[in-house]
C-alpha cells in the first residue's frame, strides 16, 4: 500500500475509532437511564427479561452491556495500528473482536428496528401485556403505583381501550379489572384510550436511533475490519 493510501485507510480508522468511543459511551448512558429511571425497560413496568424479545425490551442491562463491549474494542482498535502493540496477533484478536461486535451489533439493529415498525412480532404485544399485568396485579403499592405513573402521563386508561369500563365500583370490579386497571388516586376516567399504544409509541422514540445507529456501526465496523488488515 502506498503512503496516501496508508494516510487514508489510517484517517478510516481514527474515524471509526471515534464513533465508537461515541457508540459505546451512548449505549453505556441509554442503558444506565433505563436501567435507573425506568426499571430497564422504555416505561417502568415490572419486565421479565426471561425471554430473547423480552431481553431487549428490557433494554437497560443489553444497552450497558453493548456500549461496554464497543468501549473495549475501541481500546483494540488504537492498540491494533499503534507502535505499541503492532503486530499480527494483535491485529488477529481486533478484526476477531470486530467481527463478534459487528455481528451484536447488526443482531441489535434488526430486532430493535423490527420491534420500532408498524411490523412488529404479535410476541410482543404480548410481552407488554404481561408486563402491564403483573405491574397492576403486584401486592406491592409503590410497583401498581408505576402502572398508575403511566396512566397519569400518557392520558391513558388500562392496558387496551375499554379495560377500565366499570371498574371504579369496587363492589363490581372484575379479574379483567384487577389485572388491566390499576386502583389509582385521583381516578383515571375509563373512557379514554388503553396504554399500550403509547408505551408503545415510547418504545419507537427510544428503539428506532438505537437501531439507526447500531446499523451505521455495524457497517462501520466490517469496513474497518479491511482497512486494518490493509494496513
Amino acid at each position: 500500500m502506498g503512503r496516501s493510501d496508508s494516510r487514508v485507510a489510517m484517517t478510516y480508522h481514527a474515524t471509526f475509532l471515534a464513533l465508537l468511543l461515541i457508540g459505546g459511551a451512548g449505549f453505556l448512558g441509554v442503558g444506565l437511564w433505563l436501567q435507573l429511571s425506568r426499571g430497564g425497560g422504555p416505561v417502568n413496568l415490572e419486565w421479565t427479561g426471561s425471554g430473547f424479545i423480552d431481553g431487549f425490551l428490557t433494554f437497560g442491562v443489553a444497552s450497558m452491556i453493548v456500549g461496554g463491549v464497543l468501549l473495549a474494542t475501541s481500546f483494540f482498535a488504537l492498540c491494533a495500528v499503534s507502535r505499541s502493540c503492532l503486530g499480527t496477533f494483535t491485529r488477529v484478536l481486533f478484526v476477531l473482536a470486530t467481527l463478534v461486535v459487528t455481528i451484536g451489533l447488526a443482531l441489535v439493529a434488526v430486532v430493535t428496528l423490527l420491534i420500532a415498525s408498524n411490523n412488529r412480532p404479535d410476541v410482543v404485544e404480548d410481552i407488554v401485556r404481561d408486563s402491564w399485568e403483573r405491574t397492576v396485579s403486584s401486592s406491592d403499592a409503590s410497583v401498581v403505583a408505576e402502572a398508575c405513573t403511566i396512566q397519569r402521563d400518557f392520558g391513558c386508561a388500562g392496558f387496551e381501550s375499554g379495560d377500565c369500563n366499570g371498574c371504579d365500583n369496587e363492589d363490581v370490579r372484575t379479574s379483567l379489572c384487577e389485572q388491566r386497571c390499576p386502583k389509582c388516586e385521583p381516578r383515571t376516567p375509563a373512557s379514554v384510550s388503553g396504554c399500550y399504544d403509547s408505551i408503545i409509541e415510547r418504545t419507537r422514540k427510544i428503539f428506532l436511533p438505537v437501531g439507526i445507529v447500531a446499523s451505521v456501526l455495524a457497517a462501520v465496523a466490517l469496513v474497518d475490519v479491511f482497512v486494518v488488515c490493509a494496513i
